[in-house]
């Protein structure tokens, strides 16, 4: 839930609540002032009544309601309570032909002669309910009125505050290395909000800088440490010339060499690592794949041979283009290609699947069981102990589908084989 719409549900249900209250007892305080209203006519009429009954007996004897509206009944001697009762009731009137609410008051009181009598008085309160009935009906409607427009005015109000921290979150969601924060588009007149701005500025120039002094680094030191490289090499090659070396000499100088190529490829490798996250291959271009990889194989068919792994190349007539920088699509296929044969088995197999959607490399392994896809991409892993593996060739791939927008990459298990998978960038695979 967004926290604008968090902050909303709870303001609107407190709003609710209070205003649910406040028209309950409001209601329930007119109600009782219209019939409080009501009940001291009525105590004002029997007074009125018990003072004539005084100045005249002869009143209280042909008093039975009809339109007087009240009526007076004899009771037997004895104490009676002299209080008010009060009682709201349905009666049918002869006049209306239909029932109608009336508040009564019924009391007792004694003559000048010592006889006690009964009093019951009646009104009408037709009037009042249906001032009450339009009354409660104007309070719910205002009571709805004022929910639904304090709703609005907050939603749009909360919704206008937090538009610029949205802009913000939406900003750090989408920041990749080397994309700095747009700040223009966050200018918020909440301080906060501000402040929030300004912190994750500094944080963000900080990781920029710190992430261009290691590239920087990285960069350099893999191109500077080349010539040295090749030239230890070159003296390496010419010292295995020399035939004054014994047997033990030359085997230590041949594993100074591997070493030293291991190296160099590493070298090469951080070094294209370093072009790629620079942003250096620009050259874009619709690369068909089904030529790139038939071109790799070919090249490739020494290796091939060397280790006995076959491989076979199945395509459709329709094939996969994307576009993208040549070179890089090249070192993409060759990388996998490496790995599929790095890490095969003496007399496997590569298979190599193209379709006009995604292009995938299978191979037989000395492991069968499944990679973990969180780690194979990660720089410097390496799932064996094989030398010639520098741990960075999936990692060269990973980086080439990041700066590609247009192409993924999925690993799986299938069959007792390694398969990787380029695909169109929403293409569903299966």
């Amino acid at each position: 839930m967004k926290l604008h719409n968090y902050t909303l549900k709870y303001l609107s249900i407190g709003i609710i609540v209070v205003l649910t209250v406040w028209v309950i007892i409001f209601y329930a305080f007119m109600t009782e002032e219209i019939y409080d209203n009501i009940d001291d006519g009525l105590k004002n009429t029997k007074s009125e009544i018990i003072k004539k009954a005084y100045e005249n007996p002869a009143f209280i004897h042909h008093q039975y309601f009809g339109t007087s509206g009240f009526s007076i009944s004899p009771l037997p001697p004895g104490e009676y309570p002299r209080k008010n009762e009060f009682s709201t009731e349905m009666l049918y009137m002869d006049f209306d032909d239909s029932e109608e609410p009336v508040r009564t008051l019924r009391t007792t009181f004694e003559d000048k002669n010592g006889d006690n009598f009964q009093l019951e008085i009646r009104t009408s309160t037709i009037e009042a309910d249906d001032l009450l009935a339009d009354f409660g009906l104007s309070v719910l409607v205002l009571y709805f009125m004022l929910v639904i427009s304090i709703f609005l005015i907050n939603y749009f109000i909360l919704r206008k505050v937090w538009r610029s921290f949205y802009k913000l979150l939406n900003n750090i969601k989408y920041y990749t290395i080397g994309k700095k924060v747009v700040t223009d588009e966050t200018v918020t007149p909440i301080q906060e909000f501000t402040d929030l701005q300004k912190e994750v500025n500094k944080m963000i120039t900080t990781i920029e800088d710190t992430f261009e002094q290691q590239k920087t680094f990285v960069s350099n030191a893999a191109h500077e440490s080349q010539t040295p490289l090749a030239i230890i090499s070159n003296k390496l090659e010419l010292l295995v010339e020399d035939d004054e070396l014994n047997e033990n000499q030359m085997l230590q100088i041949q594993s100074i060499h591997q070493s030293l190529r291991r190296l160099i490829r590493l070298n090469k490798s951080l070094l294209m690592l370093t072009k790629i996250e620079n942003k250096q291959f620009v050259n874009f271009q619709d690369v068909n794949f089904n030529q790139v990889i038939g071109e790799i194989v070919e090249d490739f068919e020494d290796l091939f041979s060397y280790k006995s792994v076959s491989i076979n190349i199945k395509q459709d007539d329709i094939p996969f283009v994307v576009n993208m920088d040549k070179g890089l699509s090249i070192t993409l296929v060759q990388n996998l290609l490496k790995n599929a044969l790095i890490h095969n088995v003496p007399s496997g197999e590569i298979e190599v699947e193209i379709t006009k959607d995604y292009f995938t490399i299978s191979n037989t392994s000395a492991f069968n069981t499944p990679l973990d896809e969180n780690l194979i991409y990660n720089r410097f892993f390496r799932s064996s102990t094989n030398e010639q593996s520098t741990g960075l060739g999936l990692a060269l791939v990973k980086t080439i589908i990041k700066v590609t927008d247009n192409i993924s990459i999925k690993y799986h298990y299938d069959n007792m084989k390694h398969c990787f998978t380029i695909y169109r960038t929403g293409y569903k695979m299966s």
